[in-house]
């Protein structure tokens, strides 16, 4: 099994990192919803968690201005060399970038007044310990707040995939809670981790939205996209034929063209606003 360090910083990271401006049209207004729910403003230390190619960074740098400073950390290699260009080609006196795993990362001589993640948590290996580390990082009563995807069935773009695989592939259920862009979808799940990893004032709520994915791109180049960067359907398909691939191609066209038009593939979609924060008196 493909660690999520070796998923991250191999051919599929590399993808990911090659369709920065994509994601962040997909995920931008996602995320721009969770900074207004942790209160990003003027000034402000935030640790920005899986920070990817920088999108969400760059966007709390606008927000917490010269005063503030944003760190953004990630355990792939390919997207934080995109976030670093993109750094190194604006004059951004506030934003840092590490790569770093926030599970095991020793906090001792820093410390963030909001700890932030756009979809970037629900891959830990371990949630308790990675919670428990981010929890060290944060100031005495200050905010977690994270965004991460319901169920498959309230997110089509997963599930009609899925259903279009399975009818060429045996694809087995990844077991329940394995790290994954759904392994969060269970409310009290989420809210077990967090109480387990001593935040408190727990609040997780529904946000639904459009999911435009893959803007600009054609119906065919946008369901390779989205083969190419999907944890459990790319491994599986790794050793597929040129001929299955192709035809799970062209039958996920089929039930994806509904929603296709010329600003991209637009979902329905469903995620979780969750915000906790530090004790005060920790």
């Amino acid at each position: 099994m493909v660690t999520q360090s070796e998923y991250w910083n191999g051919k599929a990271g590399k993808k990911w990192a090659s369709l920065a401006n994509n994601q962040d049209t997909l995920l931008g207004k996602l995320g721009e919803a969770t900074m207004d729910a942790a209160g990003v403003s003027n000034g402000q230390s935030v640790l920005d968690i899986g920070c990817g190619s920088g999108g969400s960074t760059f966007e709390i740098s606008r927000r917490i201005g010269s005063d503030g400073t944003v760190w953004g950390v990630d355990i792939s290699k390919p997207m934080l060399d995109i976030a670093i260009a993109r750094l190194t080609s604006h004059d951004i006196g506030n934003v840092r970038f590490s790569e770093a795993d926030v599970t095991t990362f020793d906090f001792t001589n820093h410390s963030f007044d909001i700890a932030f993640s756009r979809f970037g948590v629900m891959f830990f290996e371990d949630s308790v310990a990675a919670f428990r580390n981010i929890n060290k990082s944060l100031l005495p009563g200050s905010p977690l707040s994270f965004v991460c995807w319901q169920s498959p069935i309230q997110n089509p773009w997963q599930s009609l995939f899925v259903q279009e695989v399975k009818k060429f592939i045996d694809l087995p259920a990844p077991p329940p809670r394995s790290p994954g862009p759904f392994a969060f979808m269970e409310s009290n799940y989420v809210n077990s981790i967090l109480e387990n990893s001593n935040f408190e004032s727990i609040e997780i709520e529904g946000h639904e939205a459009e999911v435009n994915m893959f803007s600009g791109r054609s119906l065919a180049d946008s369901v390779k996209d989205y083969m190419a960067i999907n944890p459990v359907v790319s491994e599986m398909l790794k050793d597929s034929s040129n001929q299955v691939k192709q035809e799970i191609i062209k039958s996920t066209m089929e039930v994806f063209s509904p929603y296709y038009s010329d600003k991209g593939l637009i979902f329905p979609g469903a995620a979780w606003l969750v915000t906790a924060k530090k004790e005060a008196n920790a």
